[in-house]
């Protein structure tokens, strides 16, 4: 999964307005979807050329919150900046949009409501024939002539097996074997297809699997490079560095919250604390181990107290 960051803008005023800010954006939106947004800044001389404008989405991850950038651009002679935008936030959500102008004497913001609806989550590939009339029906026909004749063929050698079996021959269960596995095969597919399972050529919405916001909030950390067992470390870092620095959150989500590849972190799913941290260390189900070296006991513990405390247990 792609998470595209901008950039932040958080914790502005809200001086008096010395400028006069336009929105011209849709109400509803999709998951997933473009989104075109524009805006227009003007004063009491008119339109303001050249503005510094960006839109903004407010976010929140591990309980902190901000205003994320999505995308920025400059006014044209009419004080007119259009936006464009992948809509990444929570279908259950209303977005709480706005529209900021860098002015003269501060940051100037106009906000909106922007309705979120549930969209597609899975996209298909570009590989493969478009053959709008073969559909699923056309295939149960195609799958039922060539399994009726080789259904057909077996019961043949069947009837020639039976008519050489003389009185007192062993009775032979080769036919009736092959029989066996032709029927149970030819049902089989017949299963499969019916199910329509997801496939490059067959990709359906996956309603378990939603879209990461797209947002960085709070404290950011310098990258200091591929960190070993040898490399120094502070040893202040909160739960909510260490939960993302080794790689959890791509997992469990951003905070515990569950994603398609981890569980989710709760004080229902965690409440044997020995357990939880046995499981850290060892690597259960293909999850990476972390030994003493990469991970502290109270490293750990920190982490443990970031993702309850992110759930609201």
């Amino acid at each position: 999964m792609l998470i595209a960051v901008v950039g932040i803008a958080g914790g502005l005023s809200s001086p008096a307005l010395a400028a006069t800010i336009g929105v011209d954006a849709p109400a509803e939106t999709t998951v997933g979807e473009t989104v075109s947004v524009s805006a227009t800044i003007s004063d009491a001389d008119g339109p303001i050329v050249g503005a510094d404008v960006a839109v903004t989405r407010l976010a929140a991850i591990g309980g902190t919150s901000g205003f994320v950038e999505l995308d920025r651009g400059v006014t044209d002679e009419s004080g007119v900046v259009e936006f464009e935008f992948v809509q990444n936030a929570d279908s259950s959500e209303t977005a709480q949009m706005r529209i900021e102008y860098d002015g003269p004497d501060g940051i100037e913001a106009e906000e909106f409501e922007m309705v979120v609806r549930p969209g597609p989550q899975q996209r298909s590939g570009s590989a493969g024939l478009d053959m709008g009339f073969v559909n699923v029906g056309w295939l149960f026909v195609v799958l039922a002539l060539v399994w009726g004749v080789l259904i057909l063929a077996v019961y043949q050698l069947v009837a020639i097996s039976r008519a050489n079996d003389g009185p007192g021959q062993p009775l032979s269960l080769a036919p009736y074997a092959m029989v066996t596995f032709v029927l149970l095969t030819a049902v089989g597919m017949f299963v499969v297809i019916a199910r329509q399972p997801t496939t490059h050529a067959n990709l359906t919405p996956n309603e378990s699997f939603n879209r990461s916001p797209d947002a960085i909030v709070g404290e950011e950390y310098d990258y200091l490079g591929y960190r070993d067992e040898n490399t120094p470390r502070p040893d202040d870092l909160g739960g909510q560095a260490l939960y993302v620095q080794n790689g959890c959150a791509g997992c469990h989500g951003p905070s515990g919250g569950g994603a398609m590849a981890g569980g989710e972190l709760t004080d229902a799913t965690m409440s044997d604390r020995e357990e939880v941290v046995e499981a850290i260390r060892r690597g259960p189900k293909g999850m990476p181990t972390y030994g003493g070296e990469v991970l502290t006991d109270v490293e750990i513990d920190r982490m443990i107290e970031y993702v309850l405390d992110a759930n609201g247990d």
